[in-house]
C-alpha cells in the first residue's frame, strides 16, 4: 500500500461516499468489505475509512455500472486489475472497457497493450469508452481530482488540496456539506444560494443529491 495521503488519509463515511456517488449505502459497504474493490483504512463506526483513491474507485465502479457492466463482471475483472496493477490500477491510461469487461494496459511504454481483465486475453477489438473521463491527474499519473458526476455539470469536484479533502462547488469553493447543512437547518435554496454564494439551480442540485424528496 501507497504511503500516499491519497491512499492513507481517512475523509469519507461510507455513508457520505454513497451520497457523493449517488449508490446505495450497502453496495458501497459491499465493495468495502467482501468484495474488497474499495481502497479503505481500518476504522470503528462512524468514522471515515475511504480516503480520496477509495471515493475515485466508488464513482468509477458506478460509473462502469452505468454503462452496463454487470457486477458481476466489474468484480472479476477489478479484482485482477488490482492483483497485477496495485495502486496504479487508476493511473492514467491503464484501464478501460469494451462495453462487456474491464480492460488493462500491461505495457510499460510504448503502444498499449490491451488485455481482458479477467483471463488476459489479448488482440482485443478497439475500445469502446475509457472509463476515466472524470478525473484529473497529478503529474506522478494517479487521479489528484475527481469530478463527482452524481451532481450532474461537472460542477462538484473532490480534491484532496482543496477543503481538506470534502467535495466543493467548483466556481466557488464552497463545501457540499456547508450546503447541505444550511439546508437542514431550516434555510431554503435563496438564502442558502446567497449565503454560500452559489448559483441557486446548484444549490437545488446539490440538495436533491443528497435529500431526493426535499426543495
Amino acid at each position: 500500500m501507497s504511503a500516499d495521503a491519497r491512499f492513507t488519509v481517512p475523509l469519507y463515511t461510507a455513508s457520505s461516499a454513497a451520497s457523493h456517488v449517488a449508490m446505495p449505502r450497502s453496495t458501497l459497504n459491499r465493495w468495502m468489505g467482501r468484495d474488497q474493490l474499495l481502497t479503505s483504512v481500518s476504522g470503528r463506526g462512524r468514522q471515515p475509512r475511504l480516503p480520496f483513491i477509495g471515493l475515485v474507485e466508488a464513482q468509477f465502479y458506478k460509473g462502469l455500472r452505468n454503462t452496463g457492466l454487470s457486477m458481476q463482471a466489474i468484480n472479476s475483472g477489478m479484482v485482477e486489475v488490482r492483483r497485477a496493477l496495485g495502486d496504479r490500477m487508476l493511473a492514467k491510461g491503464v484501464i478501460a472497457h469494451d462495453g462487456k469487461d474491464i480492460l488493462m494496459n500491461l505495457a510499460d511504454r510504448g503502444d498499449p497493450d490491451w488485455v481482458r481483465a479477467r483471463d488476459r486475453q489479448g488482440g482485443l477489438p478497439e475500445i469502446i469508452e475509457i472509463g476515466l473521463k472524470p478525473i484529473e491527474w497529478a503529474a506522478d499519473g494517479l487521479p489528484q481530482r475527481v469530478r463527482l458526476i452524481a451532481y450532474g455539470d461537472n460542477m462538484v469536484a473532490a480534491d484532496p488540496r482543496v477543503a481538506l479533502g470534502q467535495p466543493f462547488v467548483v466556481s466557488s469553493g464552497a463545501r457540499v456539506e456547508d450546503i447541505i447543512d444550511l439546508f437542514r437547518a431550516g434555510e431554503d435554496l435563496a438564502t442558502v444560494s446567497h449565503e454560500m454564494g452559489v448559483n441557486p439551480r446548484d444549490v437545488e442540485a446539490i440538495v436533491r443529491a443528497h435529500l431526493p424528496l426535499a426543495a
